[in-house]
């Protein structure tokens, strides 16, 4: 039996790969996105994604510009203004930690991923296929490379994106000896919509500003809000206000189009309990967990926290690439969270993985359109990815350094 060709072969469905497909469509080269799941249920996709400008301009250049509206219409808006307050309630003047960065013009500005995917997604029949369980590659004397999926089938490509996030299974036999480092702390995240949390009587202090909690001693908490437009939604029919993927799935959590107020602190290891423990609790549990540690704090803090959904709460291990990793280009690459996953801080990961679709894109267009050869333009990008997201992986490091372990140095954070 003959294995069915496609150009470019694309394991993983998240935004840098579908991001990627929609440019190479865009450009008219053949293309094929291979996903595991048939629906994105991963804890994380519950939040919104900060958007930075590395980000915009890839989806800029990335989309035919009817989605790329859909995506402006319905981003969120989070507040400009930030807020400190010690454990207290007092107010707390900035030490300097809170800098601005170039590319924190966009910062206000917030992306549902579960709305993201489904712009991605629109206009991707025939391209994108769910189910598709990726096992292994194979080079050919050709240069060429066939995928294997677990269901039996593969596919041949002139070449194989790498596109299946912080586990990768592309990776994995790409570079077998590059694993992920445990940085030692531990997060907890929760929210609340707007609505319930004028219900309970939340302060407007922990809804209309960014607000950090900056206690004399111990972890400090984040608190941000998203406000959402659901009209915006109504205004593109490719777009459902609320996934039906997600409709089975109990509670708050995946709801993607109503406005909210979220939280998050994280610890170093055994702070809370142990990872054994702290990984069979509930949200609830979690909840409650929280609120023994940090009781002594003033009520107007505890509230937003006990009255947070508890589909919303839940246990992370943060984890990390290591950077620095180059190798010998070929006819296999890697793109986003596949080669550098980072922390949450900064909120760099998704950006950075829809900035390396618009890289490679572009290098694919002059591969493919211009004559530039394959292997001279993958490298071009690999590169040029490794520069930015390197980068971007050191920086998300030491922002967790800076915010975690403010008054408590951590254990554990790596040196890179």
């Amino acid at each position: 039996m003959t294995t069915p060709f496609v150009d470019i072969a694309i394991i993983g469905g998240g935004p840098g790969g579908l991001a990627l497909a929609q440019g190479l469509k865009k450009n008219g080269i053949d293309t094929a996105v291979f996903e595991r799941d048939p629906v994105r249920a991963d804890y994380v996709q519950g939040f919104r994604m900060r958007i930075r400008q590395r980000g915009i301009d890839a989806l800029q250049a990335n989309l035919p510009p009817h989605l790329y509206q859909a995506f402006l219409d319905t981003l969120g808006l989070a507040p400009t203004e930030t807020l400190i307050l010690d454990e207290g309630f007092n107010r707390v003047e900035d030490a300097g930690q809170a800098t601005r960065e170039p590319e924190d013009t966009h910062i206000e500005k917030s992306v549902s991923r579960i709305t993201l995917r489904q712009i991605l997604l629109s206009g991707l029949d025939g391209i994108f296929q769910s189910g598709k369980r990726f096992e292994r590659y194979e080079t050919l004397r050709d240069d060429t490379v066939v995928a294997h999926f677990s269901d039996g089938t593969a596919v041949r490509a002139n070449l194989l994106v790498g596109a299946d996030g912080a586990g990768s299974a592309v990776r994995r036999q790409l570079l077998p000896d590059l694993g992920s480092i445990d940085t030692g702390v531990r997060r907890l995240a929760g929210k609340i919509a707007l609505d319930a949390a004028a219900r309970h009587g939340i302060s407007p202090l922990l809804t209309e500003f960014n607000t950090n909690i900056r206690p004399r001693d111990g972890r400090g908490l984040m608190i941000t809000s998203h406000r959402v437009d659901p009209s915006a939604y109504a205004r593109h029919d490719f777009i459902d206000g609320e996934d039906p993927g997600h409709a089975d799935i109990p509670g708050f959590h995946f709801n993607n189009s109503t406005s909210y107020t979220w939280w998050n602190t994280a610890y170093d290891t055994d702070e809370l309990g142990s990872d054994g423990v702290l990984e069979r609790l509930d949200g609830a549990a979690l909840i409650e967990t929280l609120l023994r540690r940090i009781g002594h704090w003033d009520e107007r803090i505890l509230r937003l926290i006990r009255h947070s959904d508890p589909s919303t709460v839940a246990f992370l291990k943060v984890k990390s690439s290591t950077p620095g990793r180059v190798w010998q280009t070929g006819p296999v690459t890697l793109l986003g969270d596949a080669i550098h996953a980072m922390t949450y801080f900064r909120a760099l990961g998704g950006n950075t993985a829809l900035y390396d679709s618009g890289l490679l894109a572009r290098e694919l267009v002059a591969a493919r359109r211009r004559g530039k050869p394959q292997r001279a333009a993958v490298n071009d990008y690999e590169n040029a990815m490794r520069d930015h997201g390197y980068e971007a992986v050191r920086s998300s490091l030491s922002a967790m350094q800076r915010n975690v372990g403010a008054n408590r140095p951590l254990k554990a954070v790596p040196a890179l």
